[in-house]
């Protein structure tokens, strides 16, 4: 069991993480330069600190080897973009980069030495978020397993910064005057509704963990019925604000968070509290996906559904420029597709290659995957998609495996909320703001934690499980044997 000690040190660590995603998150979702650096402060404190080399505390192992390596590789990866390499060096990894500064010759800026990325400063900048978030990403993890009897004790700080952002952004919607912003303390609706489609599972969910805590404890009680019914009424408010925002994907995404939880729950046999035959979950989960359906048809206001017409009808994708983006990006990956140009390099190297629109700067493709995959390069992109694939296998391996029941319903919230990203991650850049990215490392860290067994186990069933090491348990694991 953890000690007192460690139990409000772990508290702490908590509510200074807390802050850190509050602060970033009311300061306009992140996006202003100067206002990262008390965050990024803050965590490196924490990281020096917290290690387990100066804190004399072992941390819990990560689960596979895949997840440790890419945990690694992927922030040295971002720094090796930064480091100045020789030309010649460059003219085998990098040829683009190399004939760029090839370039500056006839103007007498011959250089011998150049980075891989085409913006060092900026990528440097992306460097250390990149370390933030695994900082937060360690760190949640870790507490999600010292909390695993109260596992979602971790998530309150993700319910109560949604909480705040819904309220805002519903109070501004129907008394603003018209000159606020109306998504929160958001500048853009598509990254505030990226926000709370994340959030939002978690209160979906927390609700069903505690029915099933007081089903299990067959009694009835007030306080449980009053916290369920506050808890659904935060994910009510949290779902009203997505639908106000008028983010289309923020709404499409959120609705396939919901059918992918809801055919999670009413699918699998571990997860469903009267277990039935194969045909009764097929027909559950038909029949979330004709609520997803009617949600669709019947919820939007009709400002949003004037702006899927608009989609429809004038094909406002084309209108927007994110069609010509997405296809114009192309040719950018493939003139550095190995290493790329650099985290924060597209608006720069992207400029060669922009047709349409040329009066306006794009610095953002409007898709995640693109946009990493030309600023990272294969190496770098593949990098990072082991480390989501790691993390999304773990999150639906705990949905059907975890020994915890609570433990499921957690995972089945981070499933929901890794599908609402990953989808709006289509048409829009939600990764590239610092918030939401932190929500992101922070849903991981609490799903690479999901399998970790529950102190409420007996002995015999903590060292039989997967994640159990021997060496945790050496003399309990003696005394079974004999």
């Amino acid at each position: 069991m953890i000690t007192e000690e460690r139990l409000r040190q772990a508290v702490l660590v908590l509510l200074v993480l807390a802050g850190v995603l509050a602060y970033t998150t009311f300061q306009w979702g992140g996006v202003v330069r100067t206002g990262r650096y008390q965050s990024l402060l803050i965590l490196g404190l924490l990281a020096m600190l917290l290690s387990p080399g100066r804190s004399g505390e072992k941390w819990s192992p990560l689960p596979n080897r895949v997840l440790r390596w890419t945990a690694t590789l992927l922030p040295a990866y971002v720094l090796l973009q930064v480091v100045p390499l020789p030309v010649a060096l460059l003219r085998v990894l990098s040829p683009a980069r190399s004939e760029a500064m090839d370039a500056l010759g006839p103007v007498g800026a011959k250089v011998s030495f150049a980075s891989l990325s085409v913006f060092p400063a900026g990528t440097f900048q992306y460097f250390l978020l990149v370390c933030a978030y695994l900082v937060i990403f360690l760190l949640v993890r870790e507490l999600t397993c010292h909390f695993r009897d109260r596992r979602w004790l971790v998530i309150w700080p993700i319910l109560g910064v949604g909480a705040v952002e819904a309220g805002l952004g519903l109070w501004q919607y129907f008394g603003g005057t018209g000159e606020q912003v109306r998504w929160g303390t958001y500048a853009n609706h598509n990254h505030y509704a990226g926000f709370l489609e994340m959030a939002l599972p978690f209160a979906v969910m927390y609700p069903v963990a505690v029915l099933r805590r007081a089903h299990s404890r067959g009694h009835a009680s007030v306080a449980p019925a009053l916290a369920v019914s506050g808890l659904w009424a935060l994910a009510a408010l949290m779902f009203a604000g997505i639908i106000l925002s008028l983010s289309r994907m923020g709404f499409i995404a959120t609705l396939f968070s919901l059918f992918v939880m809801g055919a999670l729950l009413l699918g699998t046999t571990q997860l469903s509290w009267v277990i039935g035959s194969r045909r009764r979950r097929w027909v559950g989960v038909g029949m979330v996906a004709a609520l997803v359906l009617a949600g669709f048809v019947f919820l939007p206001p009709e400002a949003l559904i004037r702006r899927f017409a608009e989609f429809v009808s004038t094909d406002g994708l084309t209108s927007a420029g994110r069609a010509d983006l997405w296809a114009e990006t192309i040719p950018l990956i493939k003139e550095y597709p190995v290493f790329g140009c650099g985290l924060d390099g597209y608006e720069i190297a992207f400029s060669r290659f922009k047709i349409s629109g040329v009066l306006v700067t794009d610095d953002f493709a409007h898709n995640d995957y693109l946009q990493l995959l030309a600023e990272l390069g294969l190496v770098g992109f593949a990098v990072g998609a082991a480390l989501a694939f790691s993390v999304v296998r773990t999150a639906l391996r705990g949905t059907v495996k975890s020994s915890d029941p609570e433990a499921r319903y957690c995972a089945v919230a981070c499933v929901g909320a890794l599908a609402a990203i990953g989808m709006h991650s289509l048409a829009d850049f939600n990764l590239y703001l610092p918030a939401n990215a932190m929500l992101l490392a922070w849903i991981a860290g609490v799903a690479m934690a999901v399998e970790w067994p529950a102190p409420s186990m007996s002995l015999r069933e903590r060292v039989g499980h997967p994640n159990v090491t021997m060496q945790r348990y050496p003399s309990q694991v003696i005394s079974l044997s004999r």
